[in-house]
């Protein structure tokens, strides 16, 4: 969701800009509809991109401005990242962001990511030679590219750099920030919300069928045993995610990337994964049958596996073990740090993490090839945060819930309009759960993306973002 995309023939925005798109129905409807992925674009692979690039929707810059959606939930801009980066080059014109139709296929994308990174390291070290003093400045060696790739971009860059061998060879680092390597359960959630009937109605509608349109959402798709079935765990079949909602011929093309991956493994270069723990993370699914449909409900555990392949079984049932992975709310921990053993741990959400103290830190580290020290983290245990998935309603009281702690002491809940800067009252935690966590409610007085800011005193604070919208009024 990270790209600013209009309307190349308009010029007119569907995505990134105006947040009325996800609040009114009357505007909303017709965005969406326009980001339906049409018969070419589902199509579209690298061989695409090489020949003919697709022309009808463009994506402009990187998104500018807090995001949302139903599901995924929310997504900081990458404007932070972009200018810690800037500080540590020669020059600002060192760092190349990489808008793309983030609808489209990985591979698709891969490719146009190859173009440009090989157009701009060729640029930059023209740029180098000429200017005096700056061929030294890093010493002998010719300069290198250094991939920083949130969520799906990773699998972008992977793509990339698989495509294009000599691109990998001049690659020094990829810097992946939650990227799915094994894929994320909630694409299957996502694409089951007409199924699962949740509200807002009008808005949930029109995202799962924009959603079963595109390739990008089918790339999400979970490779690993993902649907449990009480005595055993399957990986998904395209006929699962056709029953859940999905395009069986797209998941049959993600769900082949996934398999070619297991036999193949790539090995990004100079790897360093950078992975979200101790929040909720739907892992795995069970299928229910509600009203002649498929419900797809999330749960928040996976499934060891032995070396052999085999699942590990409790020895007195033979019931397969379950147990937390935790994860970043979105991808679980295996599949965001699966490639590198060089990994580092942050307490953090998904759509947030770019803009993370803890984050930013780590990139400037990494990038200046600095010692990593004491990789924290990585038990599942810290602070989490949770907050409604579908978003709210104007009006009705949100349930926020911070996890992890022992004691509301020195800790602080907080919200504020994520547009206009406008705060609310401090909340007040409370035990609310058999499980210890802490929940407080805050009832929103305006539709609006609001932020929720969980400071423990100890850590970086937590964020996420909660969309709130008016009342259905039954407009589809």
């Amino acid at each position: 969701m990270g790209s600013v995309l209009e309307d190349a023939a308009t010029g007119r925005a569907l995505w990134g800009v105006d947040l009325e798109m996800l609040t009114n129905p009357l505007t909303g409807r017709g965005l969406l509809g326009a980001l339906h992925a049409d018969e070419r674009e589902g199509a579209a692979d690298a061989d695409t991109a090489r020949r003919a690039p697709l022309t009808r929707i463009r994506a402009t810059k990187l998104l500018a401005k807090p995001w949302w959606l139903p599901v995924f939930q929310g997504l900081d801009p990458y404007s932070d990242t972009v200018k810690t980066l800037q500080r540590i080059t020669l020059a600002p014109e060192a760092v190349a962001p990489f808008p793309y139709d983030w609808r489209l296929a990985v591979s698709y994308n891969g490719a146009l990511l190859a173009r440009a990174a090989r157009a701009h390291l060729t640029r930059w070290r023209e740029r180098v030679a000429a200017t005096l003093g700056w061929q030294t400045a890093g010493g002998p060696r010719q300069a290198r590219l250094v991939f920083v790739a949130h969520s799906m971009g990773g699998l972008v860059v992977r793509a990339a750099l698989e495509q294009d061998p000599e691109l990998a060879a001049d690659t020094r680092t990829v810097i992946t920030v939650g990227t799915p390597f094994l894929g994320s359960a909630k694409a299957v959630v996502a694409l089951n919300l007409l199924n699962a009937r949740v509200k807002p109605e009008w808005l949930v509608r029109r995202v799962q069928a924009m959603a079963a349109t595109l390739p990008a959402v089918h790339d999400l798709l979970p490779g690993y045993r993902c649907l449990d079935l009480g005595l055993d765990v399957a990986r998904l079949t395209p006929a699962d995610v056709a029953r859940f909602g999905g395009d069986p011929g797209l998941a049959a093309r993600s769900l082949d990337q996934h398999k070619r991956h297991r036999e193949q493994l790539f090995a990004l270069p100079g790897h360093r994964a950078i992975v979200g723990e101790a929040q909720a993370t739907v892992q795995t699914i069970d299928d229910h049958q509600y009203a002649g449909l498929a419900v797809a409900v999330g749960r928040h555990h996976a499934f060891d596996v032995e070396a052999d392949g085999e699942l590990v079984r409790d020895p007195g049932t033979g019931i397969p073990a379950r147990r937390d992975a935790s994860g970043d709310g979105t991808v679980h921990l295996p599949s965001a740090r699966t490639g590198t053993e060089a990994v580092t741990y942050v307490y953090g959400q998904h759509g947030t993490l770019m803009r993370h103290d803890e984050v930013l830190r780590q990139i400037r580290r990494i990038t200046l090839e600095r010692p990593q020290g004491v990789h924290l983290g990585g038990d599942g245990t810290g602070p989490g945060l949770e907050t409604p998935q579908l978003g709210g309603t104007l009006g009705q009281p949100l349930t926020l819930t911070a996890t992890g702690l022992d004691t509301p002491a020195g800790a602080t809940l907080s919200v504020h309009s994520a547009t206009t800067g406008r705060p609310s009252h401090p909340l007040t935690l409370h035990p609310d759960r058999t499980d210890g966590a802490l929940s407080a409610r805050f009832t929103p007085d305006a539709p609006d993306l609001y932020r929720v800011t969980l400071d423990t005193g100890r850590h970086v604070p937590l964020t996420q973002l909660v969309l709130v919208t008016p009342p259905d009024t039954g407009t589809r």
